[in-house]
């Protein structure tokens, strides 16, 4: 055995590793993350003074080069270290996997994991031993009820944090003073509606919003997609601005470098933008909407809005263009559409992402009270609408105003928003929401290659990793697979659960019904292709 195996680290060892992580816990938080590497390191080497492996040199490689941090001074995100760290270490310095595996556990060991979930060695695992002196802000079983208990597309009036398909929904007020006519909450679809005040109420402080937030059990750190407001109001209205950028900050002071997203059609100050940039950890996306709705539907203040979304694209801020809501026979003649991408041209947008309009039979009552004609085509509650010929003229126009752009430099067109979510983050992570396992509906547009590659690539989960997310659901005895690029849960989960598991896992989870209708699509299109 030569001195440039994986012999000779003690980090392969999971009790060294436990002891390790123990022995940093009275050093936590950490303010240099580059200490528990350097401890990692010291481990790595144990009394020899000049070792010198290929896993020695990696490490120090990280500490040297600063590799936890971007230019700008921002952390890497959690999830990004695998691509933009441990791989590029892995490729120059030809590691074993083991000493992958090693490299990969010291980068984690540089994180801090508040709440009651996860740790260096686990990440996704429930803590066996909650750290000194913290106190979740409710039991774990209580919240589990109270999330079971919310309407039916996850909003937890209770408890103002709840698992939604966006991600984690964190809620310091509900209601909005916008009134757009086509708001889903206006009539009352889930619990209450805006329990019956368009002025935003039942407000708590962000502090609290971020206890409830760790104490949640599927709120994973570093790695839950988190959304401030995504169902109750506008993160960034004079209501609720404070309380947003204290939350953000609450949870950039932790250490936490989840992905959090704000959805608007309001607008920021410059001030307020370089607020938002001075955020260290936190790896935040502005979502700004404009879709060119007649302002009898929407707000009138489509100037500060779209001004907006020009200062914004010019900062260092992850921005999104929302092209959403596109409602038929509202917004969606050709001078519409036309007018829409000369915007976003013009302002310099990067990442597109299209949406419907969610439209249901309690909307009409609210279309008919402001004097509005009804949007057309044929609604599924709960769902968004955007048919197909739309979408063509949509794309269609897209070349047009385009057509003086070269290809490269032309917008990203998702029809997901968490699609878009990490395209706009540079493609290094597969949708968490693993859209990708269904291509000929979802990636259809404009997705860059490179994602498609990164989603075709999305790692298999180990049964362990599975595992720690039942035990989280207090499911400890479901049934599952891991089979044919997707994980098979055998037994009856809600659709919360099962976005709890593919947030988790960047991974497509299916239930027995969805696999066999992914099987039986498969064959037909194999079919059609003889």
């Amino acid at each position: 055995m030569t001195s440039s195996t994986i012999a000779e680290s003690s980090l392969t060892d999971p009790a060294v590793r436990a002891g390790l992580c123990d022995r940093l816990m009275d050093l936590r938080p950490l303010t240099d993350p580059y200490l528990a590497v350097e401890v990692a390191r010291q481990t790595h080497q144990g009394e020899s003074a000049t070792v010198n492996t290929r896993l020695d040199k990696a490490l120090a490689a990280v500490i040297r080069d600063r590799m936890l941090h971007e230019a700008s001074g921002r952390r890497v995100p959690f999830l990004k270290t695998a691509s933009r760290i441990v791989a590029p270490l892995a490729a120059t310095h030809q590691l074993a996997p083991a000493e992958v595996e090693v490299l990969q556990f010291a980068v984690h060991l540089s994180f801090e994991y508040p709440g009651i979930v996860g740790s260096p060695t686990a990440p996704l695992a429930l803590k066996s031993d909650l750290d000194p002196g913290y106190q979740p802000a409710m039991p774990l079983r209580q919240i589990l009820e109270s999330q079971r208990a919310a309407g039916p597309d996850g909003l937890n009036t209770s408890y103002l944090v709840s698992q939604m398909k966006g991600g984690m929904s964190v809620d310091m007020g509900i209601g909005c003073p916008l009134m757009c006519a086509y708001c889903y909450r206006r009539e009352g679809d889930t619990v209450d509606g805006y329990l019956g005040s368009w002025k935003p109420v039942e407000f708590i402080e962000a502090d609290e919003a971020v206890e409830r937030l760790l104490a949640h059990p599927w709120f994973t750190p570093h790695v839950t997609p988190i959304g401030l407001h995504m169902s109750t109001s506008e993160a960034f209205i004079p209501q609720l601005w404070p309380r947003t950028l204290q939350a953000l900050q609450r949870m950039d002071a932790l250490g936490l470098t989840n992905r959090v997203s704000c959805i608007t059609k309001y607008g920021l100050s410059d001030q307020q933008i370089a607020e938002l940039e001075a955020l260290r950890n936190v790896d935040l996306d502005i979502n700004i909407c404009y879709a060119a709705m007649p302002e009898s539907v929407e707000p009138p203040n489509r100037a500060k809005r779209l001004d907006f979304l020009r200062r914004a694209l010019q900062s260092r801020l992850n921005v999104l263009a929302y092209y959403r809501p596109i409602a038929e026979g509202l917004n969606t003649t050709d001078a519409h559409i036309r007018s829409v991408w000369h915007t976003f041209k013009k302002a310099g947008a990067r990442v597109v992402v299209l949406g419907g309009l969610k439209f249901s039979d309690d909307h009409v009552n609210s279309f008919m009270s402001y004097g509005l004609p009804l949007p057309a085509g044929s609604f599924t509650p709960g769902k968004k609408l955007l048919t197909a010929d739309t979408e063509r003229r949509i794309m269609t126009i897209f070349d047009e105003v385009y057509a003086d752009v070269p290809e490269p430099d032309r917008p990203a067109v998702l029809k997901r928003s968490s699609c878009g979510r990490v395209v706009v983050r540079g493609s290094y992570l597969p949708d968490y929401n693993a859209h990708h396992d269904q291509p000929e509906t979802n990636c259809r547009l404009r997705c860059p290659l490179t994602q498609h590659a990164v989603c075709a690539s999305a790692p298999t989960p180990t049964p362990e990793l599975v595992r720690h997310l039942l035990a989280r659901m207090q499911r400890p005895f479901t049934r599952f697979t891991i089979a044919g690029g997707a994980v098979t849960v055998h037994d009856d989960i809600d659709p919360f659960e099962r976005t709890f598991l593919r947030q988790n896992l960047l991974y497509p989870v299916d239930t027995e019904q969805q696999a066999a209708t992914k099987i039986s699509h498969t064959l037909n299109l194999a079919e059609v292709a003889r």
